[in-house]
């Protein structure tokens, strides 16, 4: 039977700790989130040896004083999961900054395996790092290593292996000697007072908690008195306070080591990251080249992943058609047939069609942040973010919600602040999307036919407003925080590997479609059972219909309270694209459509070939064209027979008043899920809608009698 080695993964932001983890790991890497927060987790289970390795890649931070999300997760971790090794994650070109984690690792006493990443790049620059001087400094094995090149992961494997079957921790004793003496004063202390806590925590850290002062809970009254006693001693004596005096102690170890053992030799480079910040955080040309950026970003995630979706489309049209013609075989009913077709495989459709989106946009995403260039664009944009409560990393994801809500809601994981990114994703859904524009689009050609570009820009324009105010409102009473100090390291500008930009990318859409994958296909099928049940029944008579009518009495004072519109409304919940078929389905009635009976196993392959063709076909002429994400001529062909009928049943005022409330109302059912799956947990995934459909109600009353 395999043993198991449970290791964490420790380091500083922008060390490489999820590059080295992927190379590890491959594509068996799971994300999710820790428990109770939006934080990101990331976890592998690997085969080498003899054994099972469990990796666990923690939060990335500079120090363990405790007091970030990040650092309780971090030091929870290690004193309740207490792993068998920590792997620590270093950048071999920034040691000095680095090591300051490593020293308090140190104090856990768990067996460390220090690895130096980017070692490569650390040769480049001229740093040499006497790594076996290192290993005696820091009593711990120290290994070279560069998940770019791939060096040195069999070599940390091993050594994983080897520390874990020592079973022997070393400690290092690096403050100076009397204060090693009143370390050793404070556990007599604990040994007399309250010896239960020897049981509780590392040694050595507990010492350095309770003289510092970090630990204070479940501590006995004469502990307190006696440990006051002591740092009042200390303080006497060195003429500083403890806390300040340990620090300075671990900055001087820190120094130490780095002096031993790190040695710098003067290369003739210019230094490439400084001059490309003069041109990317330009005082005048900083903001544009962002703007073009995000543009570019933008428009490679929709013109890449369009085609591919039509693609998918004509997948699902052959396999729905085969479906169809296997149970015709088995003589099944038009109810099993209009399930299986419509609810299965149209239920599995709506989850497959986010896949090349969300693929394209991890990579786009996981090449902006391999590469640099996401913490400068949270710099430049900062001020402005800052003004209601958020940072600039909050902008791309809101920028990105304009063509469509669930990527934008998967782009937060960028955002560290737990308060940030929810807020951010609470905003995303007022931004209008492409799903969106068509029901726009159709509607301002019929009833606005001469103010369609000032009518879809107002909608847009309201989107924006009333996210800005919801956010407001939330960070003034409910945050009732002041914004975070907006301090974030700028890493040195490098080039991503194309396998860590793909690996990134299908890990988080393995994830997409796992987890939401099965709640959306779930309710895809509630709502086409209420849209079809009783089955062969008219479209009055539906379930949904029954339920729209109810409903609908609270639409009234909007000016659009029918059952039609009511169920049009619930229709968009699952795609805000499916309003108007809905629409025309209700008020107009079902559109006749040819559709092939039969087609055998041969036909549908090569359909399905020459889709893919023509996918890469229509790829290549999109590239070369203005980028849209809606043919509205497509729209105002199919739904023809719809705009006379709406236009005897909506006024100007109603119809304006439909589309706000469209705008604002509970996004689709992909975004909620996504909400769901980012901020990892109900209770705020249930207050988006709530926000949502409270503020469309309101903004809708208003804007109807105003217009009215």
């Amino acid at each position: 039977m395999l043993k198991e080695i449970k290791v964490a993964l420790i380091g500083n932001p922008n060390v490489g700790k999820t590059a080295l983890l992927n190379e590890i790991a491959g594509t068996d890497l799971k994300v999710g989130n820790w428990t109770g927060v939006t934080i990101e987790k990331k976890e592998a289970t690997i085969t080498f040896k003899d054994y099972i390795i469990r990796f666990v890649d923690l939060p990335g931070i500079y120090s363990l004083r405790n007091q970030t999300a990040e650092e309780k997760i971090t030091v929870d971790y290690l004193l309740n999961e207490k792993p068998d090794v920590i792997l620590n994650i270093l950048d071999s070109t920034n040691l000095k900054r680095n090591l300051y984690l490593t020293t308090q690792l140190l104090e856990f006493e768990i067996p460390i395996v220090v690895v130096l990443n980017i070692w490569d790049e650390a040769v480049e620059k001229g740093i040499s790092v006497d790594f076996k001087k290192l290993e005696n400094l820091l009593c711990s094995p120290v290994i070279p290593a560069s998940a770019k090149k791939r060096l040195g992961i069999d070599e940390i494997l091993d050594k994983i292996i080897r520390v874990y079957e020592n079973k022997k921790f070393v400690q290092c004793e690096h403050f100076e000697v009397e204060f090693e003496k009143y370390l050793k004063e404070v556990l007599k202390l604990v040994e007399i007072y309250q010896p239960v806590l020897l049981n509780l925590y590392p040694k050595r850290y507990l010492a350095v908690s309770l003289l510092e002062g970090s630990l204070k809970d479940n501590l006995s009254d004469a502990l307190v008195q006696e440990l006051e006693k002591l740092r009042e001693e200390i303080k006497s004596i060195y003429g500083k306070d403890v806390k300040t005096l340990i620090i300075e102690e671990r900055y001087g170890i820190v120094l130490s080591i780095y002096e031993q053992a790190v040695k710098k030799e003067p290369v003739n480079t210019v230094e490439g990251s400084l001059f490309l910040d003069k041109i990317f955080l330009h005082k005048y040309f900083g903001i544009p080249i962002f703007l073009f950026l995000v543009w570019l970003s933008f428009e490679i995630t929709f013109k890449f992943s369009s085609p591919y979706v039509d693609f998918l489309n004509k997948v699902l049209e052959v396999v729905g058609v085969w479906a169809l013609q296997i149970l015709e075989s088995f003589n099944a009913s038009e109810f099993i047939k209009s399930f299986v077709a419509d609810a299965v495989i149209g239920g599995v459709g709506f989850v497959i069609t986010f896949v090349p989106v969300l693929f394209v946009l991890y990579i786009v995403i996981s090449f902006l942040e391999g590469s640099g260039y996401i913490s400068r664009a949270a710099f430049l944009m900062d001020r402005f973010m800052s003004s209601f409560g958020l940072s600039g990393k909050s902008f791309i994801p809101l920028l990105l919600g304009f063509g469509c809500n669930v990527p934008a809601v998967y782009a937060t994981r960028t955002i560290e602040s737990q308060k940030e990114k929810i807020l951010t994703t609470l905003m995303i859904p007022f931004m209008s999307c492409g799903a969106r524009l068509t029901v726009f689009a159709f509607f301002v050609s019929v009833f606005f036919e001469n103010q369609k570009g000032l009518v879809i820009f107002s909608l847009y324009l309201i989107g924006i407003l009333v996210a800005v105010i919801v956010a407001t409102l939330l960070n003034k009473f409910y945050f009732k925080t002041k914004s975070e100090v907006f301090i974030l390291e700028l890493p040195p500008y490098r080039m991503p590997t194309l396998k860590y930009i793909l690996n990134n990318a299908w890990v988080r859409v393995k994830s997409f479609i796992v987890e939401a994958g099965t709640f959306i296909f779930a309710t895809s099928i509630i709502v086409w059972f209420l849209t079809n049940v009783p089955f062969g029944a008219k479209k009055d008579e539906s379930l949904l219909a029954q339920i729209s009518q109810k409903v609908s009495v609270i639409f009234e004072p909007l000016g659009f309270g029918t059952w039609q519109a009511t169920a049009s409304l619930f229709s968009g919940f699952v795609a805000k694209e499916v309003v108007l078929s809905t629409m025309s389905n209700i008020y107009v009635g079902e559109q006749l459509k040819e559709e092939k009976k039969s087609l055998s196993f041969q036909e549908g392959l090569n359909e399905i070939f020459s889709g893919f063709i023509d996918a890469n076909v229509s790829l290549f002429k999109d590239l070369a064209s203005t980028f849209g994400l809606v043919k509205t001529e497509k729209e105002e062909d199919e739904f023809k027979g719809l705009g006379s009928v709406l236009k005897e049943s909506f006024t100007p005022a109603q119809a304006y008043s439909f589309l706000v409330f469209l705008l604002l109302y509970t996004p689709c059912l992909a975004t909620v899920f996504a909400i769901k799956q980012e901020l990892n947990s109900y209770r705020w995934m249930l207050v988006s809608i709530l926000i949502n459909f409270t503020s469309a109600w309101i903004v809708s009353f208003v804007v109807y009698n105003l217009i009215r």
